[in-house]
């Protein structure tokens, strides 16, 4: 994601790190810090924003919550992710939705352990959170959705996708990693995320941090918890910022009077008194008392209560009109959103499914929508539907075995070579969903496009490549005629699109920002290299980068190499960050324009017997400033050995090097089986092809080559054996 996010972005945000439950240790941090007071400096109207809403709770203030009655809130999951361990169950989600309406109304089991005097101040928001049941169009939902996006991946601010009318319901949006690996989860204070900041607005939490099952587990599971009370205006227990334990937060609050002053604990202790509590006329606590380590609001991760004095900040907040949070519970809303009553809704559900190399133990994230594999292998399909519980299943694979199924996760594979679609129809008693996938699956014959050595120029085509782009979204690989080595022939990835003229908070206005961690593939024709030693393989590759800032470019180049047909891949080498840029600074539709913009990669490869239909794949992981990448002349230089079962190593070639335009003689022993000797150029293009019948004495064969200068293969093939020969031209 973005380091330098939009002025904009860079709100005060609330936001807790990530540690072990009762771990006696300094839990690290988040460090937004420094962008807030970074944010501060320029927008210090922000901090005002705030300080005006404490102090209307304090002018305000209502004994334990603005009433008995409970104020219902709909709320929605977006659950982000690329069908990994990311994508939680509804059960998981609805496990969190219970122990919010536990926490918030104070039915939690642990308020019995909440120490004095603290036992005697347990707040009751009398809030309840209830997944909408009709979405912003008036649509049957489940309040959960699953959405397939590489913003899972380093989550920020800009992967809060899909969001639903921040006025209507609450957005949690479930995530893989962070951008800062040390965060469980953000939220915003409603004042900032008034105006245009309101595509900000709601929760982005780790998968492993929502619930107490599945990815998740008790001691993480009131996280959200803690960022709900951010949306709701709460700050730290320390104050409004994110760095507990620092002795000078004794010189701030966090504006509520029955939360003692404190410097924050990143660890479990209820015998702490951090700072010095005034006892003055006025002062909540008339002694001085220790700190409130069980509040949601600290990082003990030993947490269990609200203050009084919190649940009433919170529900004084939902008076405001502030980011549209008196809303939420109104009447007419809850009938909006289908939240009115708890009357249970099956939807019609959403197919989905994705392809796992790995069977019953667990999906490879780039193949999960598109794989490549021999054939005959078992391929297994796996159901993702969504949005409400499945009852039935219909495959269709055309030209697999089988071609139909009904069950949830069938297996598959394919006899023939070549590419097939898939189609799921997922049903239940609301009715059926169907989605297709075309040209999900391509199984490679039982041969290699070409024979190694091999140089690809892409200058006439880019014949067997496979591109592959996951998301099926604006930047992909193409073959195009210009822009290579020399202007030739290559392969673009155009990650430049040009938003200068796009409508505010629309997707192309949010293109540069959602850019980084898209990934895309570019696939090698299958090659066999068993004939081939002391292998080195390079390409050439142009790039510009659209920041002058070193830490902001981290775009990778991965190179995987596959034995099996390209089910399963082996990372080989990488290029990242400034060592993938070749032109520096180019902010627009970048095009190499010489040659000094051009840089070699190689590596060497080893092959082995197994090395008959070798892949190779290029992974190109962007970020928010990539430009445009080129990729031309893919080389595997090597020298071709001797292959035969003993039979055909006496054939004897001369003269090499052969002049162009001369003949070549081949002369062959005594045979008892005919022959064919095949020429091909590097490229795997056959010349000619001859017929040698069998013989009892010595046969001296007579090739033309009538080819240009150059390296050739000639192939000697009998029956299951086989020599290959280097032949050079000039």
């Amino acid at each position: 994601m973005r380091k330098n996010l939009l002025l904009s972005v860079l709100t005060l945000m609330g936001i807790i790190s990530t540690g072990n439950s009762f771990a006696q240790e300094v839990h690290q941090r988040c460090g937004i810090d420094k962008q807030r007071q970074k944010l501060l400096a320029e927008n210090p109207e922000l901090a005002e924003d705030y300080r005006k809403l404490v102090n209307r709770y304090k002018e305000n203030q209502l004994v334990n919550g603005k009433s008995t009655t409970v104020r219902v809130i709909p709320i929605v999951f977006h659950v982000i992710h690329e069908y990994g361990a990311e994508n939680i169950t509804d059960l998981q989600i609805k496990d969190q939705v219970r122990i919010l309406n536990e926490d918030f109304q104070k039915k939690n089991m642990d308020t019995i352990i909440v120490v004095s005097p603290f036992d005697t101040i347990i707040g009751n928001a009398r809030l309840e959170f209830r997944l909408a049941t009709l979405d912003p169009y008036g649509n049957c939902t489940n309040g959960i959705e699953h959405i397939y996006n590489h913003q899972t991946v380093q989550a920020d601010a800009y992967s809060k996708l899909n969001q639903w009318d921040r006025d209507k319901y609450l957005n949690i949006w479930v995530i893989g990693t962070m951008d800062d690996p040390d965060v469980a989860g953000f939220a915003h204070y409603p004042t900032d995320v008034t105006g245009g900041g309101f595509w900000r607005d709601g929760v982005v939490i780790l998968h492993n941090y929502t619930g107490s099952i599945g990815t998740s587990d008790v001691g993480r599971s009131r996280v959200l918890t803690h960022e709900i009370g951010h949306y709701l205006g709460l700050a730290h227990t320390w104050g409004s910022d994110n760095d507990p334990g620092i002795p000078s937060s004794c010189n701030q609050d966090d504006g509520i009077g029955d939360t003692p002053n404190c410097i924050g604990l990143t660890w479990c202790d209820l015998n702490v008194n951090s700072c010095v509590e005034s006892t003055l006329p006025g002062n909540y606590w008339p002694v001085d008392v220790n700190d409130n380590t069980q509040n949601y609001m600290d990082y003990s991760y030993c947490n269990s209560m609200f203050s009084n004095g919190q649940a009433t900040f919170m529900n004084n907040v939902l008076d405001q009109t502030t980011s549209g949070r008196d809303n939420l519970y109104k009447a007419e809303n809850l009938v909006a959103t289908g939240t009115s009553t708890l009357t249970p809704v099956t939807c019609i559900p959403v197919a989905d499914f994705f392809v796992d190399v790995n069977g019953p133990t667990g999906n490879l994230g780039p193949n999960a929508n598109a794989m490549t594999a021999c054939a005959g292998d078992p391929i297994a399909f796996k159901d993702a539907s969504w949005k409400a519980v499945v009852t039935s299943w219909s495959w269709s694979f055309p030209g697999g075995s089988p071609a139909t199924s009904t069950a949830q996760n069938p297996t598959v594979s394919y006899a023939s070579p070549g590419w097939y679609s898939v189609t799921l129809t997922a049903a239940n008693a609301s009715g059926s969903d169907t989605k297709t996938m075309n040209h999900m699956i391509y199984i490679q014959g039982d041969w290699a496009e070409y024979l190694g050595p091999r140089m690809e120029d892409f200058n006439q085509n880019g014949n067997f490549w496979i591109t592959h782009n996951p998301e099926a979204n604006y930047a992909s690989f193409n073959r195009v005629a210009t822009g290579g080595r020399g202007n030739t022939g290559c392969f673009k990835l155009n990650n430049f699109k040009d938003v200068s003229n796009a409508q505010m908070f629309t997707e192309d206005w949010f293109y540069d920002n959602r850019l980084g961690n898209a990934k895309d593939y570019l696939i090698s024709p299958a090659i066999d290299l068993r004939s081939t030693s002391n292998v080195t393989i390079s390409f050439d590759y142009a790039y510009g980068t659209r920041t002058n800032v070193s830490a902001d470019i981290t775009e990778k180049l991965i190179v995987y190499y596959s034995r099996d047909c390209g089910k399963t891949w082996i990372q080989k080498t990488s290029l990242t960050g400034a060592t993938l840029v070749t032109a520096g600074y180019q902010n627009g539709d970048y095009v190499p324009n010489n040659d000094l913009q051009w840089k070699t990669a190689s590596f060497t490869y080893t092959p082995t017997a197994a090395d008959n239909k070798t892949k190779f794949k290029f992974e190109f992981i962007a970020s928010d400033f990539s430009s445009n990448f080129y990729f031309d002349n893919f080389n595997i230089s090597g020298t071709l050995g001797i292959e035969d079962n003993g039979i055909l190593s006496t054939i004897s070639i001369a003269p090499n090097p052969v002049a162009t335009g001369s003949d070549l003689s081949v002369e062959i022993p005594n045979s008892t089986a005919g022959m064919k000797l095949i020429v091909m150029d590097l490229k795997g293009a056959m010349i000619s092809t001859t017929d040698v019948p069998a013989s009892s004495g010595v046969q001296t064969v007579n090739i033309p080559m009538n080819v240009a200068k150059g390296c050739y293969i000639l192939n000697a093939v009998q029956g299951t054996a086989k020599s290959t020969h280097r032949v050079v031209v000039y």
